[in-house]
């Protein structure tokens, strides 16, 4: 591999921020949301959306025309195909503000937001650490991290759903705000996929 021109591990790096990119906007628009401002940041977060594809498609070109590569090809392209799923679960949080009308964010979305934030923030750690895979202590610490925020996830979302549920009556909120808590936890259960194909890469190679 001509290390200078196809570094996948800088070439993920840089794909991964643009989730991380995505996920702070997202939780900026949840934490101070504005009916009169989605439309300006649905397309902010579009934007960033169609950078993280560009970048996505350039490394499967490469990868096309590369016979060596660091790790697996398989295992890099199964790794930038769910990060660029995660950027596109961010932009479908606020598509669906925009889509459903959405006056006011569900309750604990915003807390939610904070957490797939997080969660995202924890997988860039781990994708900027893969490049030491053969010496994997660090970066098996930072996958113990995405998976744990995920399961705060996980509980953020049933306690949600169950509050909703409970206080709730009009049919439009209800739709509307569970597809929101929906986006918001695919969101770190595509990290746990991510860091679970990390993991996958570490038992491979060592």
């Amino acid at each position: 591999m001509a290390k200078n021109k196809n570094d996948y591990f800088k070439l993920t790096e840089s794909q991964v921020e643009f989730c991380v990119q995505a996920a702070e906007l997202l939780e900026e628009i949840l934490s101070t949301y504005s009916t009169s401002s989605i439309d300006a940041q649905r397309n902010r977060m579009h934007d960033i959306e169609h950078k993280a594809d560009e970048i996505h498609h350039d490394i499967l070109t490469r990868l096309s025309a590369e016979f060596i590569t660091p790790i697996d090809q398989e295992d890099i392209v199964r790794l930038v195909q769910i990060i660029d799923d995660i950027t596109d679960a961010l932009d479908e949080v606020v598509l669906e503000c925009y889509m459903y009308h959405i006056e006011t964010p569900p309750a604990d979305a915003s807390a939610m937001a904070k957490i797939v934030s997080r969660c995202v923030r924890a997988l860039a750690a781990a994708i900027g650490e893969l490049k030491n895979f053969k010496k994997p202590e660090k970066l098996r610490t930072l996958l113990i991290d995405v998976n744990t925020i995920e399961g705060e996830a996980d509980a953020a979302y049933t306690l949600a759903i169950h509050k909703l549920f409970g206080a709730e009556r009009d049919a439009r909120t209800l739709f509307g705000s569970k597809a929101i808590y929906e986006s918001l936890e695919d969101c770190c259960d595509l990290c746990e996929h991510a860091a679970d194909v990390i993991d996958q890469i570490i038992i491979k190679n060592t």
